[in-house]
């Protein structure tokens, strides 16, 4: 069995650097253009595609227009409708996300403090259950 006071400093730890669901929201809302709400969950990939996407859309769609080149056009609509759809995604799932980058943020810490992995405690919870 885990010592309380180890458990009481994975609590406390946890607790100061845990993600709050309404301020990824608040986030996503008003800065989803720059992929901050990405960024806070530390999802540094999905981040830069945030940043990326929207300046494409509007690269090739005025360049297409302006051209008259249909094929660019098209394509900067189709990278602004799949930008569109990866909002919408984002609104839907972004409570989900926050709660797996939390079970993640207290895995780890669960991991330092106390050197054992976090599945085998779980494992053993469940076997001693049944």
């Amino acid at each position: 069995m885990l010592k309380d006071e180890l458990l009481k400093l994975v609590e406390i730890e946890f607790l100061r650097r845990k993600k709050d669901v309404s301020t990824a929201y608040i986030l996503c809302i008003f800065f989803w253009f720059l992929g901050i709400h990405k960024f806070y969950l530390n999802k540094i990939g999905e981040g830069i595609l945030y940043i990326l996407l929207p300046p494409l859309s509007l690269f090739f769609t005025i360049s297409g227009f302006f051209s008259l080149n249909s094929t660019f056009f098209h394509f900067g609509i189709f990278v602004a409708g799949v930008t569109i759809l990866y909002i919408i995604y984002d609104l839907l799932t972004l409570w989900k996300q926050v709660e797996n980058s939390n079970y993640n943020i207290y895995r780890s810490i669960f991991e330092k403090i106390c050197g054992v992995p976090y599945e085998n405690i779980i494992q053993k919870g469940v076997d001693e259950n049944v």
